[in-house]
């Protein structure tokens, strides 16, 4: 009688997302401007998301001043709630959602599912700020400083959802020990690609703007 071997057990690699929000401002009731986010099988980085959204309010100077996405310009562009379901579908993807201060982010994005109507996102959180905060203890967990720890930076001044995903998820490769091709690409890239779906507006009128026109999601 031969022996059967005990039959081989496939495990598929671990799915992350890591995603970035830029918003009209901190507070609990500020909306989200522009989501970027990238996949990562194992070390293996995958689709990336960058979309820009019109907040419906205004954005305090301080954010204006962070993501450089103007009040005029935004109100040119879809409602987060015109891609509600395929956000939800495209982030359902993930087994982990990672953040840099993931109670922020996420904290806009379930606020925003939910305000269109669409399901909460059921994954696990990771937040690479808490990781930075126990690995240099005492020194500041901005993104930047720890970026810059690791030797990663951004290409310009102002923030790039992507571009700050993508920056996060080279900081939890190298936080975790992990090797990937990405944290090259970091520190090759010399320009990041815009929102996929934004719109061009018009030329911005002198003067105070306008109030914002009623707007429906097209969806």
């Amino acid at each position: 009688m031969s022996d059967v071997g005990n039959p081989a057990v496939h495990t598929r690699a671990k799915r992350v997302i890591v995603l970035d929000t830029e918003t009209t401002g901190v507070q609990q009731y500020d909306r989200i401007v522009t989501l970027g986010a990238v996949r990562l099988e194992g070390t293996e980085v995958g689709k990336a998301l960058h979309l820009v959204f019109d907040p419906r309010k205004d954005s305090h100077p301080e954010a204006l001043s962070i993501h450089g996405w103007d009040d005029w310009t935004t109100r040119y562009q879809d409602l987060f709630a015109d891609w509600a379901p395929r956000i939800f579908d495209w982030l359902s993807w993930a087994d982990e959602i990672v953040a840099h201060n993931a109670a922020f982010d996420m904290h806009y994005v379930q606020r925003e599912l939910r305000k269109a109507e669409v399901g909460q996102l059921p994954q696990p959180t990771l937040c690479t700020m808490e990781m930075s905060r126990s690995r240099w203890r005492g020194q500041s967990a901005k993104l930047d400083d720890c970026l810059g720890r690791v030797g990663l930076q951004r290409v310009g001044d102002q923030h790039g959802a992507l571009e700050d995903a993508a920056l996060t998820a080279g900081l939890l490769i190298n936080m975790t020990g992990q090797k990937s091709g990405l944290i090259d690409l970091l520190k090759k890239a010399r320009r990041w690609p815009g929102p996929s779906n934004a719109k061009p507006a018009p030329p911005r009128p002198n003067g105070e703007l306008p109030r914002r026109a009623p707007k429906r999601a097209s969806r």
